[in-house]
């Protein structure tokens, strides 16, 4: 692996920080209506689903340290982490299309997120990734991948050649589900173009590639 300066300079901070000293959804720099959002999706959460808090933070910290300004979600559930990208998002002045295969979840992400007053920042397109992806307008500045884990590779390969150089892509679940995976993260570890190193803001695991801006 090769990893970024910023993303190791993450993940030594994150790995060394217990998890008792980890901010909640009440903390200050969450809106007090976005935080109970946040709180009532996980309580929900009976097939756990979305991504733990910790990770939405470091999504949230990801999008707006970087810049982004068009991103894609691939895998939105019911909208929590759609939210913390989108809440990034509002700072950088950026967009965010989450992609749903569950048409019962993407009514009810688009339903959280319209909550959470972000609809003018994140769009919810229900249907099947492999044929919504190819329909939205690239390059991308920032991917988050968190759908099935066997099909992790053939998203990667999807999307990558419409991923903007200097552009991320993240993975969730690549700790916790490694074996699900092994091919993309043998893909991703050895890639020419990429540099990319897994941080675990939790127990799950995200992986953060960077695309080289030159060859």
């Amino acid at each position: 692996m090769r990893p970024t300066l910023l993303t190791l300079a993450l993940a030594g901070a994150l790995v060394a920080t217990p998890p008792r000293l980890a901010l909640t959804e009440t903390a200050l720099d969450v809106p007090p209506k976005i935080a109970a959002i946040l709180a009532e999706i996980r309580r929900a959460d009976a097939g756990q689903l979305a991504v733990s808090e910790e990770d939405g933070r470091f999504l949230r910290l990801m999008v707006a340290s970087t810049g982004t300004k068009r991103a894609l979600e691939i895998g939105a559930a019911s909208g929590y982490s759609a939210i913390w990208i989108g809440l990034g998002l509002r700072a950088t002045g950026g967009t965010l299309v989450t992609v749903e295969y569950d048409a019962t979840r993407a009514k009810e992400a688009a339903a959280n997120i319209r909550r959470a007053g972000l609809e003018d920042v994140v769009r919810v397109v229900a249907g099947d990734a492999f044929k919504e992806i190819p329909k939205i307008e690239g390059p991308l500045d920032f991917v988050f991948l968190d759908a099935w884990k066997p099909d992790y590779k053939r998203f990667f390969e999807l999307v990558y050649p419409r991923l903007a150089p200097g552009g991320l892509f993240l993975a969730h679940n690549v700790v916790n589900k490694r074996a699900e995976m092994k091919d993309f993260l043998t893909t991703i570890e050895r890639h020419p173009q990429l540099w990319t190193t897994i941080v675990a803001p939790s127990a799950e695991g995200v992986s953060v590639s960077w695309k080289r801006k030159q060859p």
